[in-house]
């Protein structure tokens, strides 16, 4: 089972990345640092920090590369209530004019 999770978890961080039409090469100078915890998401909100105050855009897609989740915030700390979406494992991504990050976000 764990292996299938790691699969789909590969799969669609592919997926993630084709969509935003940029090659690797390009997104590897153009990473949006970030940090989201807890992680695993056990009380329904989550916290996402960040370096700066600048405009970004949180989606939060499911391993079938759904959109679950989308919004912008600009403060460097801002947090997530997720107790709508129901428990898994999911891709969260932050875009930030043209830079981008993408991390795996569990929510229990």
């Amino acid at each position: 089972m764990k292996r299938v999770y790691i699969l789909i978890f590969v799969f669609c961080t592919c997926i993630v990345s084709l969509s935003s039409g940029q090659s690797s090469r390009a997104r590897q100078n153009t990473v949006v640092e970030f940090r989201a915890f807890p992680n695993p998401v056990s009380q329904g909100v989550f916290t996402i920090t960040t370096a700066d105050i600048k405009k970004k855009e949180v989606v939060i897609y499911s391993l079938l590369g759904k959109v679950v989740l989308r919004l912008t915030f600009s403060e460097r700390k801002k947090q997530f209530d997720v107790s709508h979406i129901s428990p898994g494992v999911y891709i969260m991504k932050i875009i930030q004019g043209d830079k981008m990050a993408s991390k795996k976000l569990i929510i229990k």
